[in-house]
């Protein structure tokens, strides 16, 4: 008697694992299907993609062993057509070398390259892809796109901030002019990398705070209250 209930026991438990393999492989084709069909889905059809790349890195050897990677890119585009698939990593990236192509993308199909891949580094440093080169595009890309249109690269509001540009080089020449007085009207030299970086901060700190950050009267100048100092030429965005 005790022996048929351990047969029974066995040949239950034994039905039980196959049902759950079963359910498994079911589980695992179904995930592998829809994997596959939106891999499909979201690769261009009739894109040729060069044969060679590598499980992580992709084809990342074929731009490293180039000298110069853009005449990697035409031996291709003449090899493969005016657009081609290459894996940059893991991720595909589209090769486009004709103004067509490129017309069409940008054109017909721009609403299709427009967004943005969601990314933990734009969830972090962009303000959970708040931030426009971050956000995906939608509605909000819209809005934020037509505010920064209007109210940062509008000729008006770059009329505005002519005299910041102005008044900040001709400050930068003058400085420049007093290094040459003081080594007696000779020539002095200086470094243009660092002299170019003041520049453009200056010019930057002008147009969003209305003061300056290098220079030899930043120490003089007058600090006003928070929320009583507006720069002229400040946007009022």
């Amino acid at each position: 008697m005790e022996f048929h209930l351990l047969i029974k026991a066995v040949a239950a438990a034994l039905v039980t694992f196959f049902l759950y393999e079963l359910w498994a492989l079911r589980k695992k084709f179904n995930k592998l299907t829809k994997t596959t069909s939106s891999k499909a889905l979201l690769k261009p059809r009739n894109v040729p993609e060069p044969p060679g790349a590598w499980p992580i890195i992709g084809h990342l050897p074929l731009l490293v062993s180039a000298k110069q990677p853009h005449r990697a890119f035409a031996a291709l585009a003449e090899k493969y057509g005016p657009a081609f698939m290459l894996r940059m990593g893991m991720s595909p990236m589209l090769i486009v070398s004709s103004r067509e192509v490129a017309k069409e993308c940008y054109t017909a199909k721009d609403h299709v390259f427009a967004t943005r891949p969601v990314t933990t580094a734009g969830k972090l440093m962009a303000y959970d892809h708040s931030v426009m080169g971050f956000t995906p595009f939608g509605t909000y890309w819209r809005e934020i796109r037509k505010i920064a249109t209007v109210e940062l690269f509008s000729a008006r509001r770059i009329g505005m901030l002519k005299p910041v540009r102005q008044s900040e080089v001709s400050l930068w020449m003058k400085g420049l002019h007093e290094k040459w007085v003081q080594n007696g009207n000779s020539s002095v030299s200086v470094e243009l990398k660092t002299q170019l970086e003041e520049l453009t901060f200056n010019l930057l700190t002008q147009m969003v705070a209305g003061k300056r950050y290098y220079g030899s009267n930043v120490a003089k100048a007058d600090e006003k209250m928070a929320g009583q100092f507006v720069s002229p030429c400040r946007p009022t965005i």
